[in-house]
């Protein structure tokens, strides 16, 4: 009983963390730059590579290069600034990912720096365009997409329960069926339709396919995003990715769908001209 009540509270704290970025960026920017770096760490820890300690630091120099473009370019918005800091940031990012293998020359360089560049484009692109871009943009968007996902993840669970025998990728996330994964598209594309009705989100413009479509993008890559996340978990051997959030693992284990779903959904509402 007394677990249930601490995933509870836990869950309860990291929803109303996750409203309130979408409603002000005094919120968004601090747990943007947090979940980065708690991320990145999180990421590192699954890789069990000790080779890979000096390399973390500068992921993390390559990931603060990365945010303060971002900030500068769609937060602070100094349109008047001059490019050449900001692409030197960009290339400073670049090139933090290959200064410890060319100040070390250790074996299996590629594969460090591959995990680097991994890093960025799975964990630290997602969070910037995710906070520091599509919600000062459009929240009620985001909002929305929130809504989605977190009743996809719920859905699938208790579908897959119920319903569930065939699995997906058993070897990986054993939990997964396709039952509960088409149980969840129903559900989701039922919630987007009632999303639809609500003054709040009828904000976002969007038509009633439009919202069906954006479900099943967050149903579908935050399926993927999943099972990345698994296949991680499986290879290093353990359960949760970090023990952050009491009763719910770590960052990356309440991020992993949101990460995968963020840019196809985003671009999908640019695409439409929202």
């Amino acid at each position: 009983m007394r677990k249930v009540l601490v995933r509870t509270a836990s869950g309860i704290v990291y929803i109303a963390l996750m409203v309130a970025a979408v409603l002000t960026p005094w919120v968004a920017v601090p747990l943007a730059i947090f979940f980065v770096i708690v991320g990145l760490y999180e990421f590192y820890k699954l890789c069990k590579d000790p080779t890979l300690r000096p390399s973390f630091a500068f992921w993390l120099v390559s990931a603060f290069c990365v945010i303060a473009c971002f900030l500068n370019f769609e937060i602070l918005k100094f349109e008047g600034a001059p490019s050449i800091p900001w692409l030197l940031l960009l290339c400073i990012a670049f090139v933090s990912i290959f200064i410890p293998e060319l100040i070390q020359n250790r074996d299996s360089s590629m594969s460090r720096m591959g995990l680097g560049f991994l890093g960025q484009m799975w964990i630290v692109l997602p969070l910037c365009v995710l906070f520091l871009i599509w919600i000062p943009q459009a929240p009620e968007q985001v909002l929305a997409f929130f809504i989605i996902i977190w009743m996809s993840d719920t859905a699938a669970y208790v579908m897959g329960s119920l319903f569930g025998k065939h699995k997906i990728a058993e070897k990986i996330s054993p939990g997964k069926t396709w039952e509960g994964f088409l149980g969840s598209c129903a559900i989701t594309v039922l919630l987007a339709w009632v999303l639809s009705l609500i003054p709040y989100f009828q904000a976002t413009g969007f038509t009633l396919w439009q919202w069906i479509v954006l479900a099943l993008l967050t149903e579908i890559f935050g399926l993927v995003g999943d099972l990345i996340e698994s296949l991680f978990k499986r290879k290093a051997g353990v359960k949760d990715s970090g023990n952050l959030i009491p009763g719910h693992g770590g960052v990356l284990d309440r991020l992993d769908s949101i990460l995968f779903a963020t840019l196809p959904v985003y671009a999908f509402c640019l695409a439409i001209g929202f």
